[in-house]
This record gives C-alpha cells, sequence and structure tokens, in this order.
C-alpha cells in the first residue's frame, strides 16, 4: 500500500516541477509515509535493498533523530 495516489502524483509534481522528464518517463515512483522518521526508514530498507553503495545525503540542519537513525547505520550518510 502506497498511501493516495492523488497526493503522490501532486507530491510528485511540486518535487519535479509539472513538466518534468523524469515524471514523463515514468522513471520516478512514490509512496506516502506517515511520518518523516517513517518516510527516512522506507528510504533506507529500499536503499539497502537496491543499491546499498549509494549515499543518502541529509541536509545540515536536521533533526537529530534522522541523522542518528538505527536505519541509516549501514549506510553511505553524507551530510550536505
Amino acid at each position: 500500500m502506497g498511501g493516495s495516489v492523488v497526493f503522490n502524483d501532486h507530491s510528485m509534481k511540486l518535487a519535479y516541477g509539472e513538466e518534468a522528464s523524469v515524471l514523463a518517463d515514468k522513471r520516478v515512483a512514490g509512496i506516502q509515509a506517515l511520518s518523516g522518521t517513517g518516510a527516512c526508514r522506507l528510504f533506507a530498507d529500499f536503499q539497502r535493498r537496491f543499491k546499498p553503495e549509494s549515499h543518502i545525503f541529509i541536509p545540515v540542519p536536521t533533526w537529530a533523530k534522522y541523522a542518528s537513525s538505527d536505519d541509516l547505520h549501514s549506510l553511505h550518510v553524507v551530510p550536505s
């Protein structure tokens, strides 16, 4: 279950722009999470499974719980 399809579609248009080629080419996907921490957990699980060698960029400043999350422990976290 990925949440509200309409919400996800509008969120991706907001993030990438209404006319973004990545949306038109269906190269991105979105899911809805209950919280920021939940979203980080979902993304960490996805990244660990499909692309564990890639990096996660976390903005500075950010919530301390995101940067120290056990879910991100084994991934390449880069403050940016």
